[in-house]
């Protein structure tokens, strides 16, 4: 079996690169040649970017396709017109996002998902060059535009088109920092940072997923012939517990404030990018940390228990600490939030 990743020296595609070698595959990436490899000895890099010339990939043969960085449909059809004719199974990493509200508890892949809009196709179209690999870079056009390469693969390929809705992933090497934030911040709440704000309530939800987890499924989609969509992540876990685990783990000193979410408001500190985890206050985001996963589970998603996560994260973060995060509390949004309890 021959397997090609895109986007496969990123966080996610290097999990799948490392899942697949394990089952004893052939693999392929595809890569514009920015980030490294750590499997370069073991696997094939062929180095191009999608948005340009692909002829490259007409000459060859796969039989499966991981798309982790396709965030157009035009980078989609643009793929499988280089590859289609051979495949079998083609998993597309899309998102949760695509939902775009989350009014409904437990909302699963029968939900109603809007289309992208003309807007948010000239969005994607004006975008520099260097950034149409970010997902940032789209803003609130991503869950759409997620949505329109979802429609594109299953228009070109049918019941070979596998869309995976992904939610948050964490582990070692995680760029959006969000968990590792507050791993960091336990890890080191000594010398007088013992006090850590934290967002109540206690049993507030957040869901995550171990982006091996992911991996391991979308490999799964090939060997099981999984079609369709499918909502890819964690069950819910009270917000009071995830910081537990990570305190356990990391031996933290830390003493939790519980501050109430009118005061976090107040304060001006804002949900999401200041207080990672926390999704903002609005009634459209009320479940997005609720997604209902019941389908890829009965197909055979597992998920591993959170320590397992935490533990190799902290260490991957102690041997990085002088990396700056990309989100969370400065010391004086923790001081005017501790005021504030």
């Amino acid at each position: 079996m021959r397997c090609l990743v895109v986007g496969g020296t990123g966080f996610l595609g290097g999990a799948i690169v490392d899942a697949l070698l394990d089952g004893g595959y052939s693999v392929s990436i595809l890569s514009r040649g920015i980030t490294d490899s750590t499997n370069a000895a073991v696997v094939e890099v062929i180095q191009a970017d999608r948005y340009e010339d692909l002829t490259m990939l007409k000459k060859q043969s796969f039989d499966w396709v991981f798309d982790t960085c396709a965030y157009t449909p035009e980078a989609v059809e643009r793929l499988l017109k280089a590859v289609g004719h051979t495949i079998t199974r083609y998993v597309l990493i899309s998102s949760v996002s695509a939902y775009g509200t989350f009014k409904e508890d437990r909302q699963n892949e029968t939900a109603t998902v809007p289309d992208a809009t003309s807007l948010d196709f000239e969005i994607a179209a004006g975008l520099p060059p260097k950034d149409r690999a970010s997902a940032f870079a789209y803003g609130a056009s991503y869950g759409p535009l997620k949505r329109a390469c979802e429609r594109k693969a299953d228009e070109m390929l049918g019941e070979r088109a596998t869309s995976l809705r992904v939610g948050l992933l964490i582990g070692a090497g995680d760029y959006s920092d969000r968990l590792t934030w507050w791993v960091r911040r336990l890890d080191q709440a000594r010398e007088g940072r013992e006090r850590v704000p934290a967002p109540a309530p206690k049993d507030r939800l957040v869901q995550m997923i171990d982006v091996k987890d992911v991996a391991q499924f979308a490999v799964q989609c090939g060997n099981d012939a999984l079609s369709g969509i499918w909502n890819v992540t964690g069950e819910p876990i009270p917000m009071g517990e995830v910081l537990s685990q990570i305190a356990e783990v990391s031996n933290s000193e830390a003493e939790f404030v519980w501050v109430e979410e009118s005061s976090i408001v107040a304060a001006g500190v804002a949900p999401w990018s200041d207080i990672p985890l926390m999704a903002p206050s609005l009634p459209e985001f009320r479940y997005f940390l609720s997604i209902g996963t019941e389908k890829a589970k009965l197909a055979g998603l597992t998920c591993r228990p959170l320590r397992e996560t935490i533990t190799p994260l902290l260490k991957w973060d102690r041997a990085r600490q002088d990396v700056p995060l990309k989100c969370g509390m400065t010391r004086d949004q923790e001081a005017e939030l501790l005021k504030a309890s």
